[in-house]
């Protein structure tokens, strides 16, 4: 089942809304900020109530700022479109309805091409390594934009302050220390040795990564 972060801090509007929607979904709730980042690594997609965010008017661009790339779909007054959410979906509520186009944006986002990672197919969308001897491996949410970024660059090395702030965000507090544990956690789960001499497809370079396509 698609799994789905809910951030409502309403009580009674999560609870309803992840009762509907948990017949279809794997639904995990969240009031806040903190722990709703706590919680979206494992996640395929976010929905937010824009009213649980108190002060902050962009919870969208704040996800996105802290590297979070899943699809994020808002519950706004109005409904008015906003650049960093995938789907605006306007209050008050119609609870078929935020189902059906919820299965539409995560149907929409499994077409998504995958891409040839040495023995692997990378599907972005679902943030899934496949093998041909039908081994699967499931990323992380910062795992998969990663690689998205290094297969984005089609080749090309990219520097790891890029990688930083493409995935993380220009505002994140963190070192490059942090994008290493990343790449040797990926490098394990494809099935190399983990370390930079690996002659796998993730390959480091000066000052950065390159990835091998094909």
């Amino acid at each position: 089942m698609p799994r789905l972060l809910l951030v409502i801090a309403d009580p009674l509007l999560a609870e309803t809304v992840a009762g509907h929607l948990g017949a279809s979904m794997a639904v995990t709730r969240a009031d806040d900020f903190v722990s709703a980042l706590a919680a979206v690594g494992e996640q395929d997609l976010v929905l937010l109530d824009e009213a649980a965010w108190g002060d902050e008017n962009e919870p969208c661009r704040t996800l996105r700022a802290a590297g979070v790339t899943l699809p994020l779909v808002l519950l706004a007054a109005g409904g008015a479109a906003n650049p960093d959410a995938d789907l605006v979906i306007a209050k008050p509520l119609r609870l078929s309805t935020l189902s059906a186009r919820l299965i539409d944006l995560l149907a929409r986002r499994s077409t998504v091409t995958a891409i040839c990672i040495g023995p692997w197919r990378f599907d972005p969308g679902r943030r899934l390594l496949a093998a041909a001897d039908d081994r699967v491996v499931r990323l992380t949410d910062k795992e998969a934009a990663i690689l998205c970024r290094l297969a984005d660059a089609a080749g090309s090395v990219v520097m790891r302050e890029d990688l930083l702030a493409d995935v993380w965000g220009y505002s994140a507090d963190i070192d490059t220390h942090t994008l290493e544990t990343h790449i040797y956690r990926l490098r394990r789960k494809m099935g190399e040795g983990g370390d930079e001499d690996s002659p796998g497809p993730l390959r480091t370079e000066s000052g950065g990564y390159r990835l091998i396509l094909g």
